[in-house]
């Protein structure tokens, strides 16, 4: 019984991080809009975010090409100095978050 809370209470942690990660993206998708950056190329716009492991990707649903490029990609998740990412859509729309 005494596992399943600690299992519990460690999901529910890890949601909430998972949480915190996409107000951050979605702060960082504002600050890239305000500044004029051009978000349908699929840019890196957190790399990485202000919570640990994790970073900010514009990316397309479905995916395009563009998508792939390695210049749009966020290079400490590509280099697994971060390990997980929030995916936001040109328009600022969350498409995923691992």
């Amino acid at each position: 019984m005494l596992l399943t809370g600690c299992a519990a209470t460690g999901e529910a942690e890890e949601e909430g991080v998972k949480g915190t990660a996409i107000t951050a993206a979605k702060a960082a998708y504002e600050k890239a809009r305000l500044e004029g950056r051009d978000l349908l190329r699929g840019p890196c716009i957190a790399d990485p975010l202000p919570v640990p492991n994790w970073v900010a990707d514009i990316a397309h649903d479905p995916r395009q090409p563009v998508d792939d490029d390695p210049a749009n990609q966020c290079s400490t998740y590509s280099s697994g100095e971060s390990e997980h990412f929030v995916e936001l859509d040109p328009d600022g729309n969350l498409i995923r978050a691992e």
